[in-house]
């Protein structure tokens, strides 16, 4: 699965919308939608904190497991 794909699937887990996530994660609105839109990638602290995000919200294993492999893959 990629990037785009797993956050669209963790933000359709919570029923939450793109605002609600990116406030969530403490990063504006565009970032979001541009991660969602394959316009950018995540920096290294923002992917721990969405892995934790994910993780304190119970998000499935599988799901975060996605999430892991896909930031394998992106550069560091």
């Amino acid at each position: 699965m990629r990037l785009d794909e797993t956050l669209k699937e963790v933000r359709k887990e919570l029923n939450i919308s793109q605002e609600q996530f990116a406030r969530e994660l403490n990063v504006s609105f565009t970032t979001l939608n541009r991660w969602e839109n394959s316009r950018s990638v995540p920096s290294r602290l923002a992917k721990l904190r969405i892995l934790d995000y994910c993780r304190s919200k119970n998000i499935p294993k599988d799901i975060i497991a996605a999430l892991e492999c896909v930031y394998a893959q992106l550069p560091k």
